[in-house]
């Protein structure tokens, strides 16, 4: 018997075979939940506890950093899970992936990876990971009657809870990033132009860290390493994305 009550891979990818990092989703049979990158999974991982606790913390693998006392970067606590038939629920993740920046594809084959196809050009695919108390057929209906989010996953929870994960197209302001090495290694620039064909190996995800009753609020860019230059701007994630509270098309 699996130790886990579901396990979900997922990416982003555009018509020209462009993608993101795979991610992982797995929630145990205690009714909690894990996020994580698939090239940082051994490293760092978010959790969503049955305890309404959450946590971006480096694995028990890897360990604390000297400079540490307690693996958890950041912890916060989840908003609670509305009650069966407000037709809301609690939105915990919010990840941001801009079409203009995902990455030349690795080689590397990975089974069981559900692929969504990636918004237009200059725009950007969000995936939103949400708790709520409201049954499959409801959740589903709502999104299919507003035609505004395809659900990749429903799951329901020791807790009486339920999990779904949902994706959705929406515009995206292209703003460069760049990381400078300081002299000792390359810079990094994050950018929607390649003028060099790279392919834009480097990938990275960054966010505020939660307040309280907010969601966990991620972007992930492509890039690639550069000889020192012109710094660029960095691409700001926008109020709606916070937001915690997601209505669920006022379900009827």
């Amino acid at each position: 018997m699996s130790k886990n009550l579901a396990d979900l891979r997922f990416a982003i990818r555009n018509a020209s075979g462009q993608v993101s990092c795979i991610w992982r989703l797995w929630a145990t049979r205690h009714g909690d939940v894990y996020l994580a990158a698939r090239n940082m999974a051994k490293i760092e991982k978010y959790s969503f506890h049955k305890s309404g606790v959450c946590r971006s913390a480096f694995t028990s693998e890897y360990g604390a950093p000297k400079t540490m006392t307690d693996r958890a970067m950041f912890k916060w606590r989840r908003l609670s899970t509305p009650a069966a038939g407000e037709s809301r629920g609690s939105r915990v993740a919010w990840i941001a992936f801009p079409t203009d920046y995902l990455s030349s594809p690795s080689g590397l084959v990975v089974k069981d990876v559900a692929w969504i196809e990636a918004a237009p050009a200059g725009g950007a695919t969000y995936i939103e990971v949400v708790f709520t108390r409201e049954s499959p057929e409801r959740v589903h209906r709502a999104f299919r009657e507003r035609q505004e989010r395809d659900v990749l996953t429903y799951l329901r929870l020791p807790s009486e809870e339920a999990l779904f994960v949902c994706s959705y197209h929406a515009d995206w302001e292209n703003k460069d990033l760049r990381m400078p090495g300081e002299g000792k290694v390359a810079d990094l620039v994050f950018s929607s132009r390649d003028p060099h064909d790279t392919g834009r190996p480097v990938r990275i995800r960054f966010g505020p860290a939660p307040c309280d009753g907010d969601a966990l609020v991620l972007q992930e860019l492509g890039g690639y390493p550069v000889h020192a230059g012109p710094k660029h701007e960095t691409q700001g994630a926008g109020d709606e994305a916070a937001r915690p509270q997601l209505a669920l098309s006022e379900l009827r």
